[in-house]
This record gives C-alpha cells, sequence and structure tokens, in this order.
C-alpha cells in the first residue's frame, strides 16, 4: 500500500509539473504575440492556445522570421507538456485500476482457499477485538465493513498474521458481498454491528446462502433479543449487560476476583452466553434456587424470554415455565454440561 500511495503522489507531481508548464508556456507565447507581433490581446491568447494545441487554424497575420521561429518552439514545447500531463493522468487512472484489480483478485484467491473461516461483520470496537483474538489463536478470519479500508486497517486491528487475516470493504447484508467473503464455507460468523437491525439483517442473509453456519451477534438493546433469536442467531451477546455485570461485581468483595474478565484473560478459559428452550425438559415447574446451577455447573441464568417479554436477573424463586427460553452464562465447559443435563 505504501508503494502504491507513492506512485500516486509521484504521477500526481508530475501532472501538476504538466499544467504548471501549459501555464507557463500559455503566458509567453500570449506576451510574445501582444507586444512583440503586435496582436490584440484576445487575439494573441487564442494564437497562443490554437499554436500549443496544434489545432492549426493557420496565421491570423503574416509572422516575422522571430516569430515563426517562437512559434514552432510554441508548438514542440505546448505539446511536451500537454502529452507529459497525459501521460501523467493516464498512468493514474490505469495504475490505480490495475493495481486495485489485481488486489481484489488476489483477495478472491486466499479466499477461495479458505475452508471453516469465520466472518466478523463490522470492525469496530468490539469488532477489532474479536478479530485480534481470533487472530491470537490461528483463525482464519474475513472481516467485513463498509468504512474501513486496508490503509486504516491498523489503527483498529493489530494483524499479526496476515496471511490469515483479509478486510473486505463491502455491506454484509448484501448476498454479493457474503459471497465475495466465502460464507459458503465458513464455519461461523461473528456480525457486531452496533444496530441491531443490521445484525437481523446479516444474520438472514447469511442463513439464508448457508444454513449451517454458526452465528453469533452483538445485542445492543435486549428488547431485541426475540428478533435476533427468530433471525436465527445462534449465540446473542449483550456486551454491555457482561460489562455491566463485571463493573458491578467489581463492587462485591473478593469474589469479584472470579469474574469474567480476570478469569477470561488469565485462566485462558472460555465464558459463552446461550439460549436455552425450557420446552418439555426437567426444568419446567422448577425454581431456579432448586436447580443450584451455581454450584453444580458453575452458571447463572441472567435474564429469561417468556412470551417476548424479557425479564433480566430472574429471582431465584421464579418457577420456570414451559415457553420460556433461558439466557444462560458461564464457562463453556459448564453450559455443556448442563445441556448434556437437559437430554
Amino acid at each position: 500500500m505504501i508503494r502504491n500511495r507513492e506512485l500516486e503522489e509521484t504521477i500526481f507531481r508530475k501532472i501538476k509539473i504538466s499544467i504548471l508548464g501549459i501555464a507557463a508556456i500559455f503566458f509567453a507565447g500570449t506576451f510574445y504575440y501582444y507586444f512583440v507581433e503586435k496582436l490584440p490581446v484576445l487575439d494573441a491568447m487564442f494564437f497562443t492556445a490554437i499554436t500549443i494545441s496544434t489545432v492549426g487554424y493557420g496565421l491570423m497575420k503574416d509572422l516575422s522570421v522571430h516569430g515563426k521561429v517562437f512559434t514552432m518552439l510554441l508548438i514542440f514545447a505546448g505539446l511536451s507538456f500537454v502529452l507529459y500531463g497525459i501521460s501523467s493522468v493516464t498512468a493514474l487512472l490505469v495504475e490505480g485500476e490495475v493495481n486495485k484489480a489485481i488486489r481484489e483478485r488476489r483477495k478472491e484467491r486466499r479466499i477461495g482457499k479458505m475452508d471453516a473461516h469465520v466472518i466478523v461483520v463490522g470492525i469496530g470496537n468490539i469488532g477489532s477485538q474479536v478479530v485480534s483474538q481470533l487472530l491470537r489463536y490461528g483463525e482464519e478470519v474475513v472481516g467485513i465493513d463498509k468504512e474501513l479500508s486496508e490503509e486504516n486497517l491498523s489503527e483498529r486491528v493489530r494483524v499479526t498474521s496476515p496471511g490469515k487475516f483479509i478486510l473486505i470493504n463491502g455491506d454484509a447484508t448484501k448476498e454479493d458481498v457474503l459471497i465475495k467473503a466465502g460464507i459458503q464455507r465458513a464455519r461461523a460468523l461473528i456480525t457486531t454491528l452496533p444496530d441491531d437491525s443490521q445484525n437481523v439483517f446479516v444474520t438472514l442473509t447469511a442463513k439464508n446462502l448457508n444454513p449451517n453456519i454458526f452465528v453469533i451477534s452483538n445485542i445492543t438493546n435486549l428488547n431485541n433479543l426475540t428478533k435476533l433469536i427468530y433471525a436465527g442467531v445462534d449465540q446473542p451477546i449483550a456486551t454491555a449487560e457482561i460489562a455491566g455485570l463485571r463493573i458491578v461485581e467489581s463492587l462485591r468483595g473478593k469474589k469479584a476476583k472470579e469474574s469474567l474478565i480476570d478469569v477470561l484473560n488469565i485462566r485462558n478459559k472460555t465464558f459463552k452466553v446461550e439460549t436455552v428452550k425450557v420446552e418439555n425438559t426437567i426444568l419446567v415447574g422448577k425454581r431456579i434456587e432448586e436447580l443450584r446451577l451455581k454450584e453444580k455447573y458453575g452458571i447463572f441464568i441472567v435474564a429469561i424470554l417468556r412470551d417476548e417479554e424479557l425479564l433480566l436477573g430472574p429471582s431465584k424463586d421464579y418457577r420456570i415455565g414451559q415457553n420460556d427460553v433461558l439466557v444462560i452464562f458461564g464457562e463453556e465447559s459448564g453450559v455443556e454440561k448442563f445441556r448434556k443435563y437437559l437430554l
């Protein structure tokens, strides 16, 4: 990318020189024809213009010997600077488009070789951290962002493994962009857009192209949880609520030391937020306190979805209904153990 910027700067400098050169020649020609050949100022300007451009309308009056020599030199000088400018503009267009086409073709070939990779939509504050962590664990990642370009990529993402990360500039709600990202072969899609409706559209489009892809979505408003689940999100994550939980836990004494961020960063454990449909499981009719989820599995019920009503932080006396959807949070192994318990 540095080479491309240097190339463009060089070509623009040449164009600037060409324009200044033509302007200087035009001024010199006008000056000569007006003061030496005694042409009216407008005629002097007109004759200079057609001479530099080699249009060839003919002589407006008989020129002196010196005038004819000057005119020949003016033609050669003007033609040289005009051609110099045209070649510079052509080089800018050709080099820019060719380089762009080559870069895009390379991206397509690299993505074509990927299999079971992860697509991250939205390389903002959350998305950039997701990409960095995925690369840290050696995952192949394709990022999609409408505004981010490769020139300012380093401002958001520290790409430690360039061969494992490809950025696509585009709108992930459009099928052609997701196809370009290799959605049919990807094993997971993570959408971190700040607008829940956009995350819904991305999920619907992705599931239409690859029904088996695992979708993780950020939630900015928990009232939209049902919409995301109905759209096909497999793993909704309310990042703001988790952060709030972490902050509150920090005020609650020693137990706060075992909270999400410390455990995740220091002990390298994986935590998950998942939804569990109660339906006809053994959970029906039981109070949350009876389940002893923390003691047995190290997990918590952070919210319950009942008939499109979201109950955050349900009390221990809450009795679970058949149509409830539990939002649970805990270490990955505990979440999986709890799911097996329900089978």
